[in-house]
């Protein structure tokens, strides 16, 4: 062999030329003189010949040279015929997406550190602001994080207000529901206020027509102008509290009408 002194290439640390002595047999074409009788000019037979092919073998040898790259330590080949020594080693292989990129050392992926890459780095204790609010580390990466009411933006970094979402028709139909509930219950409760003042004035009415039918014997012209003013405005007072209940009532049968109408689906989600 014959060694070359310099590195041609990164990892290489010398080449050698090797002469190899190789020894094959090969093909060839094999003229073959075959001699025959023919007739001449003059009537004379004379004697010729004409060469023929065939293929026959023979053995050769010859020496052939060969370049063999020797890689420095720390370095090796990507085939075992190549003449470069481009591949790294690295005793500890390189963890989470790193690559080594000279011996035993590793080029690590983003968020990761450490000879190995085994280490993860905290991108929110970087100094830098990533996030506008909170900033959560992950492992090889980060998230960000919003306080109440607040939602994460497009960018994952950025926190807005959520933005209102418009009514859909069924959040539209359960408000209505809810404040004809509403104003059915009230309305029941307005028609049980003048029931019971309704009630209060019947048993006044009972009382003051015992007390007319005991001064009816009384010539009218005896009768105080007061008491008959009072008997008018009492009767005025409860024929107008029975329209109002009768008026009431009327409602509330058509808030009955229209809620059972809704449906019993609709019913149920109030």
């Amino acid at each position: 062999s014959l060694p070359e002194k310099g590195k041609d290439s990164q990892g290489v640390c010398s080449k050698q030329t090797l002469v190899v002595p190789l020894r094959y047999n090969e093909s060839y074409s094999q003229p073959v003189y075959k001699p025959y009788l023919t007739l001449c000019s003059g009537r004379r037979v004379c004697s010729t010949y004409r060469t023929t092919y065939r293929v026959a073998w023979r053995e050769v040898r010859r020496e052939v040279r060969q370049t063999h790259a020797v890689c420095c330590q720390g370095w090796k080949k990507r085939h075992p015929g190549a003449l470069t020594c481009d591949e790294a080693i690295c005793a500890k292989p390189c963890q989470n997406g790193g690559v080594c990129v000279r011996p035993d050392q590793c080029e690590c992926a983003r968020g990761w550190g450490g000879k190995h890459c085994h280490v993860d780095v905290d991108e929110c204790r970087t100094g830098v602001t990533l996030c506008s609010h909170r900033c959560l580390n992950t492992a090889g990466s980060f998230t960000c994080g919003c306080p109440h009411g607040l939602v994460l933006g497009l960018d994952g970094r950025t926190c807005a207000e959520r933005a209102p979402e418009p009514p859909t028709s069924a959040s539209i139909l359960n408000v209505a529901v809810r404040e004809a509930g509403l104003d059915k219950r009230a309305l029941r409760r307005e028609i049980g206020e003048l029931r019971g003042r309704l009630e209060r004035l019947e048993q006044w009415a009972g009382q003051a027509g015992a007390w007319v039918r005991a001064v009816l014997p009384v010539p009218p012209e005896e009768l105080q102008p007061e008491q008959v003013a009072e008997l008018w405005g009492q009767g005025d007072r409860i024929e107008s509290l029975s329209d109002q209940v009768l008026l009431l009532e009327e409602r509330l049968g058509t808030c009955s009408c229209e809620d059972n109408s809704l449906g019993p689906g609709l019913k149920g989600r109030r």
